[in-house]
């Protein structure tokens, strides 16, 4: 028996401060840089890393992007939600994501280049999006 299996792309996102945005808003590759330094720090640098986050990063409103994403999704049939984490199956679109709101960024897994998860979250500011794994980065909102 042959099993398919669709790349699955992982997107992380993140609420920026509006000191980055203003500095970082025409050149994105800056930010992803800062990012992906924070993301490869070793053990040994967390301290270092925590502060370097929590300087070009704001906490998630957990609630609000729940309640958001809840409200806009309720009646399709293709959606699941249970406490943080969003999902949505589509046969139609071959789209299979997976969407989890933590405090500090928010995660999509998804078959698609182009989550309908995307398209939901662009109300909220400041919103970076990074495929750490495709070098891939942008910004949402």
């Amino acid at each position: 028996m042959i099993f398919l299996v669709k790349n699955v792309r992982t997107f992380y996102i993140f609420k920026i401060n509006n000191d980055f945005k203003t500095i970082t808003k025409d050149k994105p590759y800056n930010l992803y840089l800062a990012l992906d330094n924070i993301h490869s720090m070793n053990n040994k640098e967390v301290g270092l890393a925590y502060r370097l986050f929590n300087e070009i990063c704001e906490p998630q409103d957990k609630l609000k992007i729940n309640l958001s994403l809840f409200n806009q999704l309720k009646e399709s049939d293709n959606y699941t939600k249970f406490q943080n984490r969003h999902l949505i199956n589509d046969y139609y679109t071959s789209e299979s994501s997976k969407l989890i709101v933590n405090k500090t960024y928010l995660k999509v897994k998804s078959t698609l280049n182009n989550p309908s998860f995307f398209e939901l979250l662009k109300s909220f500011p400041n919103l970076f999006v990074i495929d750490f794994y495709s070098k891939d980065y942008f910004w949402l909102s």
